[in-house]
């Protein structure tokens, strides 16, 4: 175990070490000059990476409802399923218009910080 350890870490530490050496320093690979793009990026690739989810979800919750066959025990089951998937949707949409509204009250009152 101490084997793999230290072979992992000399993996991780070794390329990084170079690049003080070399002197051109690491390019900010993600383009994003602030923290307000940063948080953008974020929550577009977390819509990009949840809605073919949440959309996989929803056939499942339909699926449950199918298979529960009127026996209230599984149709609980499969309500449950519905609710927490549109609850992930709310989420999931939901984010996008929260970062804006907070970004824009902090901008508002002149503190800059986004």
């Amino acid at each position: 175990m101490k084997k793999y350890i230290l072979l992992i870490s000399v993996f991780l530490i070794i390329p990084f070490s170079f690049v003080g050496a070399i002197g051109t320093g690491v390019d900010n690979p993600l383009n994003v000059g602030t923290i307000q793009g940063l948080i953008d990026l974020i929550i577009k690739v977390m819509i990009q990476i949840g809605t073919p989810i949440a959309v996989l979800f929803l056939i499942f919750a339909g699926f449950l409802y199918v298979e529960a066959r009127g026996n209230p025990g599984k149709v609980a089951k499969a309500h449950q399923a519905l609710l927490w998937t549109l609850v992930g949707i709310a989420v999931l949409l939901g984010s996008s218009i929260l970062a804006k509204v907070i970004a824009g009250t902090i901008n508002q009152l002149g503190v800059g910080v986004l």
